[in-house]
């Protein structure tokens, strides 16, 4: 099929025996199972956000890459309904994967920002992702389609190299970013007495894990003997990685609203809207009591002033839903 190329030997298509391919259907139907709820959940958002945004688009992307450009080519081409020898095949592979790669990293770093205040260290951050992820993307095309073409030994040794280093780099810009996400959340809301996020805390450190352990996954099939089966593991860790960061947008909304905060949901460039200036953050004053008082401003203790309350100043940044702000208590916040 064309193009043709000029190889050091001829091409050798990498055989699947009957457990390998029992192994990548089942794969494949644990990755469609688990892709109905995530696909659910992402009309649901679609839904309650009424309109197109950062967010929403990331979301989508990353659904079609892991079904559509990825996961859907591989499954074909392991079970030799499309030839291995075919350019076409492994762009459309690699242009997934790239997909994948970028669209989580830029929403992990959209979560990220909700408590950057500063506009330039916000737009650095995402710029910065970007421009990493993109060199990871690159070089890995030029090193891996070359490999999987065959087109020379060389190249086939330095990706057995290059490959599994490159998933261990993504490991740890995934895990630095979650865990400086805890980090912060510590310092900027848990330091401050909101005591509630404490829950969001919790559920970040447990989730975290999971989330590492997709990628570790991912490196441990890399070590099989049929160098393609690691393939299959890729759409369903990159489900599980988008269910994780859906479910952490759903988790700071539910809390809050728990907390008596209004969250007016629009899109992640709501600033434009708030601000004749252009501001991309707003400030939240918060209402901070002692741990006896349980709504803010129901508490009776708090009617009749037996507690006084603190206020913290915190400066959030909004995605996925907008904040509006009552001017004495509480703060709305988007995810």
């Amino acid at each position: 099929m064309w193009p043709k190329f000029n190889r050091e030997n001829p091409f050798v298509p990498v055989e699947f025996t009957k457990d390998e391919l029992i192994g990548v259907s089942l794969l494949w139907g644990f990755t469609l199972g688990f892709g109905y709820f995530v696909v659910y959940h992402a009309i649901c958002l679609s839904r309650r956000l009424k309109r197109v945004n950062a967010f929403i688009v990331l979301v989508w992307l990353e659904i079609v890459a892991c079904i559509g450009l990825y996961g859907l080519p591989t499954t074909l081409m392991a079970s030799g309904t499309v030839s291995q020898d075919s350019l076409w095949i492994w762009l459309c592979i690699i242009i997934g994967w790239a997909i994948q790669l970028q669209c989580i990293i830029q929403i992990i770093a959209n979560r990220l920002c909700i408590l950057i205040d500063n506009r330039q260290r916000r737009k650095w951050l995402k710029l910065g992702l970007f421009l990493w992820i993109g060199f990871i993307n690159i070089t890995v095309a030029c090193v891996w389609v070359p490999a999987v073409l065959q087109i020379s030994t060389r190249w086939m040794e330095v990706n057995k190299i290059y490959d599994r280093v490159e998933k261990i780099l993504y490991l740890i810009t995934d895990a630095g970013l979650n865990f400086y996400f805890i980090r912060t959340v510590q310092q900027r809301l848990i330091a401050a007495g909101l005591t509630k996020y404490n829950r969001l805390l919790r559920f970040n450190k447990m989730i975290v894990w999971v989330s590492i352990a997709m990628d570790v996954l991912i490196i441990g099939f890399m070590f099989m003997k049929n160098p393609l089966v690691y393939l299959m593991v890729h759409p369903l860790a990159f489900m599980v990685k988008l269910e994780i960061e859906m479910a952490m947008s759903r988790l700071i909304v539910l809390i809050a609203l728990g907390s008596g905060i209004h969250v007016d949901e629009l899109d992640s460039d709501n600033s434009s809207r708030n601000s004749p200036h252009n501001l991309q953050s707003v400030q939240v004053s918060v209402s901070v009591h002692h741990e006896a008082t349980r709504d803010y401003d129901r508490d009776e203790a708090y009617l009749n002033n037996d507690i006084k309350p603190s206020r913290d100043v915190i400066r959030m940044r909004t995605m996925g839903h907008s904040v509006q702000l009552d001017s004495k208590s509480g703060a709305d916040f988007g995810v």
